[in-house]
């Protein structure tokens, strides 16, 4: 056959790549993990909340007079918030205060009463005696005697009623001062000066429910839903590290504190709180987090800075010989072979020894293809 001949064979049966047919692909990315998080039998997501958080309001409907706090400020139980008008209160507890001390000298009076009486009667006996008055004007002082002891013991009661309403004004009085019900941090400012507050916070159309929300920054939790099928991965007591989102480069300690003994229905999971051991400034409630529970045989201590490689076992292809390899597209869009050396595969994800740096994107359930065949990435 003559040269010319096959060369134009050969060309006839080329076609150009921009015309093959190229499979779709599909991407998964290879991640680096660190610390215990990397063996994690169960993994949720969920929001940091406080063991502690309160919305503080006040007993009492009224009218805020001063505020004694602003966002952020660490508090004392017991300090004062803020105070609500209460100059009717005062007037009230002034009035309850001369009543008090009205009753007082009642009582006192009545002593001095007693008294009188008393010598009356002993004078009355010692003339009776000597039979120089009457057995009337005898009975007469001595039934004078136990009236004024017997008006005693009303004037007494009295004077306890006085005192119990005093100690009613007293309380009503105090209930126009918010105080701090725990120590904590203010996490939010939640009424303003002027502004009416309303005990059971019956909305901003009547008034405010409450002047501030405080937390115990130092007792932090994550709540999150764990699936139904892994609950039985999880238990009480059970050590957990912790990633937020808003802290990227360290994990926290955990253990789970309460399985809640309540199904989702809708969403099939169950709900978890997951007590943070080692909570710092840069936590705070509401801030997105990711719990790993980890098992039980893996609660030794592993090297928490030595980075570990780990793909998803649908980018795994092993051939007759054993060898295991990915896929990779390359910036021309065609097929490369990387051979991989695995460690151990668990939950979809294989730890990878040698072959991946991390970070790559590897092709999810490759085909069988040639190296440098073109692919088209899926978007």
């Amino acid at each position: 056959m003559p040269d010319w001949l096959s060369v134009t064979q050969a060309t006839s049966n080329w076609v150009p790549d921009i015309i093959q047919n190229r499979p779709e692909v599909r991407l998964v990315a290879v991640n680096i993990q660190s610390g215990q998080s990397a063996d994690a039998v169960v993994v949720a997501t969920g929001y940091l909340e406080s063991r502690q958080q309160a919305r503080i309001g006040a007993r009492a409907a009224g009218r805020i007079q001063s505020i004694h706090f602003e966002e952020g400020v660490d508090v004392q139980a017991n300090d004062l918030l803020a105070v609500l008008e209460h100059a009717d209160m005062d007037a009230a507890l002034a009035s309850a205060d001369a009543s008090v001390a009205r009753a007082k000298a009642s009582l006192a009076e009545q002593d001095i009463k007693i008294r009188e009486a008393q010598v009356t009667l002993d004078r009355a006996e010692s003339l009776w005696k000597q039979r120089s008055n009457s057995e009337a004007d005898r009975d007469q002082a001595k039934f004078a005697y136990q009236a004024a002891v017997a008006n005693k013991e009303l004037l007494a009661a009295d004077y306890e009623l006085a005192v119990a309403r005093r100690g009613e004004s007293e309380q009503a009085r105090e209930n126009m001062f918010i105080r701090a019900p725990f120590s904590g941090t203010v996490i939010s400012k939640d009424a303003e000066l002027g502004e009416s507050i309303l005990p059971g916070g019956m909305g901003e159309a009547s008034g405010r429910g409450s002047v501030a929300t405080i937390a115990d920054l130092k007792r932090l939790e994550v709540e999150c839903d764990v699936k139904e099928d892994f609950i039985t991965r999880v238990a009480e007591g059970q050590l957990a590290e912790i990633a937020v989102d808003a802290v990227p480069d360290r994990k926290y300690r955990g253990v789970v504190r309460k399985i809640i003994p309540m199904g989702d229905r809708a969403r099939a999971t169950i709900k978890v709180k997951v007590e943070v051991m080692d909570a710092d400034r840069f936590l705070f409630p509401e801030m997105s987090s990711t719990v790993y529970f980890l098992a039980s045989e893996n609660n030794a201590t592993v090297d928490a800075d030595q980075p570990r490689i780990f793909c998803p076992t649908e980018a795994l292809v092993t051939d007759q010989t054993g060898s295991s390899f990915v896929w990779i597209v390359d910036k021309d869009g065609r097929a490369q072979k990387l051979e991989v050396t695995i460690a151990r595969q668990r939950d979809g994800k294989a730890e990878i020894e040698s072959g991946l740096v991390g970070n790559e994107r590897v092709v999810a359930k490759p085909g069988n293809w040639r190296v440098g065949q073109p692919l088209k990435i899926a978007e």
